[in-house]
């Protein structure tokens, strides 16, 4: 899954006025991580699962970085007087490929935090720091849906087999 969309589901509406993230879900069953610089591929990703380190990627550019790829309904979603969800209006560029979210679908938490003020989705931006998933919960033509993904850690440098014996 692409470090955007991954991060579009935490932050969904990071400015709750203007542009504002949303969700995303990859479809392939498992893929393998392009090469790491010295040549070698990384393990398999699981299907549903994201590296730490493209979460760290993501959070490091910042909210602002990532609400280039999304965009949300200028007005939030109210139901019976309250605050629903934000509108995805647009999703750009090739990093939502293979994910379960287009325009029309609302975002309403992500990872159980409502997303109503800059602040709450502010805190579920940054609280992927440390999460062991990302969970966006969303709604598709009134139903609701909901998108998780595993966040697992990057495996650390192989250990030198020398270093093991004795």
């Amino acid at each position: 899954m692409s470090k955007y969309a991954f991060v579009l589901a935490s932050l969904v509406a990071v400015g709750c006025g203007g542009a504002a993230p949303s969700v995303k879900a990859p479809a392939v069953a498992a893929r393998v991580a392009p090469a790491k610089p010295g040549g070698t591929a990384t393990a398999a990703l699981p299907a549903n699962a994201i590296r730490r380190s493209a979460v760290q990627a993501v959070l490091t550019d910042g909210p602002g970085a990532f609400l280039q790829s999304v965009a949300v309904d200028d007005h939030a979603v109210f139901l019976a007087g309250k605050f629903h969800g934000f509108r995805i209006t647009a999703l750009r560029g090739e990093s939502w490929a293979g994910v379960d979210l287009r325009p029309g679908d609302v975002v309403t938490r992500v990872n159980g935090f409502s997303i109503e003020h800059p602040e709450q989705a502010a805190e579920a931006f940054y609280s992927l720091r440390v999460a062991s998933e990302l969970r966006v919960e969303y709604e598709r033509d009134g139903e609701p849906r909901e998108l998780r993904f595993g966040i697992v850690e990057d495996a650390g440098p192989p250990a030198d087999s020398a270093t093991r014996r004795n």
